[in-house]
């Protein structure tokens, strides 16, 4: 029976959906291959994986790719040691809609972030820290909204982070640390309410901390320290109550410690180090009871330590040091059971250390040095074993050395008041200058004094008395009768001849109180101070060379005998003398001993062969000589002298004088630093007043109105040595233009000293820049907002930073603004 017309219709239209939807598999599955084969495709014109072959099955299973069941790649992550140098720009992202998940951190990429990330809309983590990329963000890494992870970190980028970074409002983990980023910090961070992590440190940052990361509830990690931020540190953040570390050290923030930072319960670590805070140390602090590590160092934090720090049970490191707190250490800080690290140094603290200290058995490090700690060292100390470096130097400690110290490490007792014989144990193990600036210390070997009795033995100190009272004059009338039989034997001509050296006496080993041992050594070296021996001439003096017998080369600072009996000038002279037997630093001139005499007054200084750097760069050939690498170490050594006279001796020296001249160059062309006669020592709270001294073109301009001293006036003259240095000349009207718009148009490459300006290369012209950009910030108007010599060596320590500009289009004014 024939079916009806209507039942063919109806089977005709099912057999031609069968055909169409059979057709449009066939069409998606070939559609579908076809992607695969352009991943793969892909995969082998990036060149990361040489050597394999495009077979479709097989790409799945190359080292660091991971696909879907569809066999689409979902997951690149490359193994350690492949090295990409520059192909990452050959990689088209764009074929490969379904990739998740891309790690190529380390694995040595140069160059830049190619645009084309943005395409990638399902990308959850991406991570190319620990590379050499280079170059801004690229705009469209902005619009990948399902990122969960972002690690920029470690790479050389630079720009700034555009407003655009609000909409990655999905991400918990967002680094970029470690980079060249410049600008403020965009308020749009506060949208990414799901953010855990934030890691913004070590770039350049400006402008202060913005009050929307107050909104990130869910931050536990958040470090913006090593920028260039200001300001205060805001209230909103005491809202972030889930934050576990907060690092902001090594910026310029001002301001308070936040009392309400006592809302972050969870806090672990806290490190406001570096940075221009003045506060007391609010004692809500002692609510943190998770913390482990509290670091306050260099600010201006001033007041006591809180009496109940000890409730910070779980404290590994407490360092406040370089500060200006006063008080007594807390004996309640020995219940700090589990503290590794006890940094207190540079401060103004008093009173005892607490012998409990001894019980705090996990103690690796001990600093108490340059304050005014008195009182005996307690024997308590020696029980901690595990100390490795103990540093009580600097401070009124009185008493014996308690021979228990002998089972710590590193150990620095100098410059006390410390009496009576050194174990002789602790002589064995440790230098002579552990035990420097204690005049009542005696040992059994040298160079300590022999001790006649020992101090711990009480029935011999009437012995000790006696020898101090009978010892002299019998000792003077032995010396007499010796004289006398001696002379007598050699009117018989009995004498022998002595050689010089055994005669006079090597100055260096035998110097003696009045110098008349070394005086003859010096009388004959220069015969009698003859004018061929003079290599410079002063206002009120000669600067001598002479050979002693040893055969060591000194040179000999004398006054005119008219200048050494005026008062003042002779005031100049101890003065220097008072300094240099201070001090001891390789880029400072050598202090071996002295003669004050109303005939003969003069300094027996360390001799620099090359003379001063003034004359050398006003000489063509020696500056020639004086390249970029050799002028660059010489601008670090004179930074790090005066960051040895500020920060270092206690108390504080101010130079005053810091001029090329006063800069004396090496055989090697190496900087060191002289001339101390209007020296200053800084008393800590003084005024420090004082009439005006120093050279002019480099005297702080604040000088000319008010007669304190500080050690920013020695910033400012190092900053005018500095430009000297590379300049090849005083910067003279340079300095004064800074502030006006004449100077804007100035470039740098102009200001260099054309001698050399042929022979820059890439590593120069970065070292230069960074030398310039701090110099210039040492010619500040307002003292306070100089740097400290500290933080200028920290920034020579830290290195020089890629420049973001042609070395051609540097000018003054991205110097100044800092805009590299």
């Amino acid at each position: 029976m024939a079916l009806p017309i209507s039942s063919y219709t109806v089977v005709g239209a099912w057999y031609s959906i069968l055909i169409i939807c059979w057709t449009c598999f066939n069409i998606a599955m070939a559609s579908y291959e076809s992607s695969l084969h352009v991943e793969a495709q892909a995969l082998l014109e990036s060149e990361w994986w040489s050597g394999y072959t495009n077979h479709l099955p097989s790409r799945c299973y190359w080292p660091g790719i991971t696909c879907n069941n569809a066999g689409s790649i979902t997951n690149i992550t490359l193994p350690a040691g492949l090295q990409l140098g520059n192909k990452l720009r050959r990689f088209n992202f764009s074929c490969f809609p379904n990739l998740v998940h891309l790690n190529l951190a380390e694995h040595g990429i140069t160059g830049n972030i190619p645009y084309g990330l943005g395409t990638l809309s399902k990308l959850i983590h991406l991570d190319l820290s620990s590379n050499d990329i280079e170059g801004t963000i690229p705009s469209d890494i902005w619009n990948l909204r399902n990122l969960v992870t972002l690690n920029l970190a470690s790479n050389k980028l630079n720009g700034s982070i555009p407003s655009t970074v609000g909409q990655l409002t999905k991400i918990n983990s967002l680094f970029l640390n470690n980079n060249q980023i410049s600008g403020f910090m965009p308020v749009e961070l506060g949208k990414m309410r799901n953010l855990i992590q934030l890691g913004l440190s070590n770039n350049s940052f400006i402008g202060s901390i913005p009050l929307d990361l107050g909104l990130l509830n869910n931050l536990k990690f958040l470090s913006l320290s090593w920028n260039k931020l200001n300001g205060s540190i805001p209230l909103d953040i005491a809202n972030l109550n889930n934050l576990v570390v907060l690092d902001l050290n090594t910026n310029n923030l001002t301001g308070e410690i936040l009392s309400v930072l006592h809302n972050l319960t969870n806090l672990t670590d806290l490190n406001l180090s570096n940075n221009m805070i003045s506060d007391m140390i609010p004692r809500k602090l002692i609510q943190l009871t998770k913390l482990k590590y509290l670091r306050i160092s260099n600010n201006k934090t001033f007041g006591a330590i809180p009496d109940d720090i000890g409730k910070l049970t779980k404290l590994l490191v407490l360092d406040m040091s370089k500060n200006m707190l006063t008080g007594e250490i807390p004996v309640s800080i020995c219940s700090c059971s589990n503290l590794q690290e006890l940094i207190l140094n540079h401060n103004n603290i008093i009173g005892n250390i607490p012998s409990d200290i001894g019980d705090l058995v996990s103690l690796f490090v001990i600093d108490l040095s340059h304050n005014s700690i008195k009182g005996e060292i307690p024997s308590q100390l020696g029980n901690v074993q595990h100390t490795r470096i103990l540093n009580l130097s600097y401070n009124e400690l009185t008493g014996t050395i308690p021979s228990s110290l002998v089972s710590l490490g590193k150990v620095n007792l100098s410059y006390n008041s410390l009496e009576g014989e050194i174990p002789f144990a602790l002589q064995k193990s440790l230098p002579p200058d552990a035990f420097r600036g204690n005049e009542n210390l005696c040992g059994r070997t040298t160079p300590f004094p022999y001790c006649y009795s020992s101090p711990h033995e009480p029935n011999n100190r009437d012995l000790v008395v006696a020898m101090k009272i009978f010892l002299p004059p019998t000792a003077l009338l032995a010396l007499l009768c010796s004289a006398y039989v001696f002379l007598r034997w050699c009117k018989a001509g009995n004498c022998m001849s002595v050689s010089k050296e055994t005669k006079n006496g090597d100055m260096f080993s035998m110097w003696n109180y009045d110098g008349k041992i070394a005086y003859k050594d010096i009388i004959e070296a220069t015969e009698g101070f003859d004018i061929k021996y003079i290599i410079g001439e002063g206002g009120y003096g000669s600067v001598y060379k002479a050979q002693l017998p040893s055969g060591r080369v000194v040179a000999l600072k004398k006054l005119h005998n008219l200048a050494a009996n005026e008062p003042a000038i002779y005031r100049i002279f101890k003065n220097e003398v008072r300094i240099l037997t201070r001090i001891r630093h390789k880029n400072i001139v050598k202090h071996y001993g002295f003669c004050l005499h109303n005939r003969c007054t003069f300094l027996v200084l360390e001799y620099v062969e090359r003379g001063s750097l003034y004359c050398v760069l006003r000489n063509d050939i020696e500056a020639m000589e004086l390249d970029w690498t050799k002028r660059v170490n010489i601008v670090k050594g004179i930074a790090h002298s005066l960051s040895y006279l500020h920060h270092d001796c206690q108390p504080a020296i101010v130079h005053r004088d810091v001029t090329t001249k006063n800069v004396l160059l090496n055989l090697e062309m190496e900087g060191c630093l002289s001339d101390f006669g209007i020296a200053r020592l800084l008393n800590f709270g003084s005024f420090n007043r004082t009439v005006l001294a120093g050279t002019y073109g480099y005297i702080a301009p604040e000088l000319a109105y008010s007669d304190r001293v500080t050690q920013k006036c020695d910033v400012y003259s190092f900053g005018v040595v500095a430009l000297e240095i590379i300049m090849g000349k005083h910067p003279g009207d340079l300095v004064s233009l800074l502030s006006t718009a004449s100077s804007q148009g100035i470039l740098l490459k102009d200001i260099l000293d054309p001698r050399l300006i042929s022979t820059i290369n890439l590593q120069s012209v970065q070292s230069l820049a960074l030398i310039a950009t701090l110099a210039f910030a040492c010619l500040h108007s307002q003292p306070r907002l100089r740097p400290t010599m500290r933080l200028l060596c920290d920034k020579f320590v830290k290195g020089n930073s890629p420049l973001t500009k042609p070395f051609e289009e540097i000018s003054i004014k991205h110097i100044v603004n800092q805009e590299l």
